[in-house]
């Protein structure tokens, strides 16, 4: 696995998301409620939509488009109409810097 480098911490206040890309792969960068950074693969696996576009519900990620959940530290589904986990990813911090091992 590589790190890549994907943002710096000023760049998300606490329960905010942004989209990154890593190898061609989008994913959903999250500062969740618990200060924590997470990454999920952005598109719901129930319909393709952003991720990234929803909302934070605690450590739970939710499609703007059917409201499917997923848990931020292991992709598993919290919220129906999705069955299907997302792909989680290793984040690092490196000083002000944020990586995501992939």
């Amino acid at each position: 696995m590589t790190r890549h480098l994907v943002a710096k911490i000023e760049d998300l206040e606490v329960d905010t998301m942004q989209k990154v890309i890593v190898d061609g792969e989008e994913i959903c960068l999250a500062h969740a409620e618990d200060g924590e950074y997470y990454a999920i693969g952005d598109i719901c696996t129930h319909e393709e939509y952003s991720l990234s576009d929803g909302e934070l519900w605690g450590l739970d990620v939710e499609c703007p488009a059917h409201g499917s959940r997923f848990c931020l530290l292991d992709g598993s589904v919290t919220g129906f109409p999705a069955v299907i986990p997302a792909k989680v990813y290793k984040v690092e911090i490196d000083g002000d810097d944020v990586y995501i091992k992939h």
